[in-house]
């Protein structure tokens, strides 16, 4: 097949698409190469800040969409997969539409319909814009989730979904709140770890344990590492001969992977009901992740919670969440237990063969 990936978040559809061509597919990734990240693409598709930077943009974008013709899929990574106002992308989209066999969704990061899930409460229990009914400092102070749910978001999004041929939701909470409106247009794939590139190593905690932090700048608040750090520097200036802490802003991805096996615990989103990437990639290299871990996620994949992941959420206060960390560092004798099994979750569930192979099947029942 001819596929293109229109779009990538944390490396997702470039992990994807190494696979895929080894399976023997002809593959296209587009995408902003992640920023800072520096993923690989094959066209790179950015956006400079500024006026200058838009005008640039929006010339590049009128040049490359007519070119992209004749594909078997068009994998987007989310409806807002161009840096566009919502009716621009509607006239985009329809070309690719025309002129490509299929166009498929990946549900990553946000839009309408996840965010209105957030809001009302009936979904989940706490996300990055509520706690308890109440908005979080992340929205107070940016007032994201109104600018998501706000006027001409919901019939954008309705456009997208009714005009897709399918979509793959690569978390639960993405799947719990598409599903009502996507049916059985929808699979859940969870997220692709292409296991040839990360280094797994046995768990040492006869030392220092290294509480480890990657920063995504502009993101502390609303991933809740900000938080998260000010608690490890109060465990780190506590029992500096127990414990130390690592902080990484906005590395080169192999750059942060080789840093990131360094630590012991790696720290990660404080909102999220399952793992992102990031956690993945520390699990598979046999490191513990603290991040999100609701019944919800262990459902999706099948798992009883086994107590490998350290299931970080606003559901406790900050004080408790620092007497457990303070707890695993007085005692770091059960870390190379969860690492382990940390590891057998991803290498069952995440594996990129495994994933690639759900997103063939999605294509082939289209």
């Amino acid at each position: 097949m001819r596929i293109l990936f229109f779009g990538d978040y944390s490396n997702l559809h470039a992990c994807l698409a190494r696979e895929l061509r080894q399976r023997g597919h002809e593959v296209t990734v587009i995408s902003d190469g992640g920023r800072y990240m520096d993923t690989q693409h094959d066209i790179l598709l950015d956006r400079a800040p500024g006026k200058i930077g838009a005008v640039k943009y929006s010339y590049h974008v009128c040049s490359l969409i007519p070119t992209l013709k004749d594909y078997d899929v068009v994998q987007l990574i989310n409806p807002h997969f161009l840096s566009l106002r919502p009716g621009k992308i509607k006239y985009f989209f329809d070309i690719l539409k025309r002129n490509n066999r299929s166009v498929f969704l990946t549900l990553a990061g946000n839009d309408y319909y996840f965010v209105k899930s957030c809001l009302e409460g009936n979904i989940f229990k706490f996300s990055e814009f509520e706690v308890g009914g109440e908005p979080t400092e992340f929205e107070l102070k940016t007032g994201h989730a109104a600018a998501w749910t706000g006027s001409g978001m919901k019939e954008f999004c309705d456009y997208i979904y009714s005009n897709i041929d399918g979509a793959m939701s690569v978390l639960p909470e993405y799947d719990m709140a598409a599903r009502p409106h996507l049916g059985d247009r929808l699979a859940f794939t969870n997220i692709p770890i292409d296991f040839s590139y990360i280094e797994n190593s046995p768990l040492d905690v006869s030392g220092k344990i290294n509480l480890f932090i990657g920063m995504r700048g502009g993101m502390e608040i609303q991933k809740g590492t900000a938080k998260m750090l000010d608690m490890c520097l109060r465990l780190e200036k506590e029992m500096p001969d127990r414990c130390s802490v690592t902080c990484v802003r906005n590395l080169p991805l192999k750059e942060y992977l080789r840093e990131m096996g360094k630590g012991h615990i790696v720290i990660d989103q404080f909102y999220s009901y399952s793992p992102g990437t990031n956690a993945f990639q520390a699990m598979a290299m046999g490191r513990v992740a603290a991040t999100g871990a609701q019944p919800e996620f262990y459902e999706y994949i099948g798992e009883q919670d086994s107590g490998a992941i350290i299931p970080m959420s606003p559901l406790k206060t900050d004080k408790e969440w620092e007497e457990y960390f303070r707890s695993l560092i007085l005692d770091p004798s059960p870390l190379p237990a969860m690492a382990a099994e940390g590891n057998r979750i991803v290498s069952v569930h995440n594996n990129v063969r495994t994933v690639a192979s759900r997103f063939e099947a999605h294509w082939k029942n289209e």
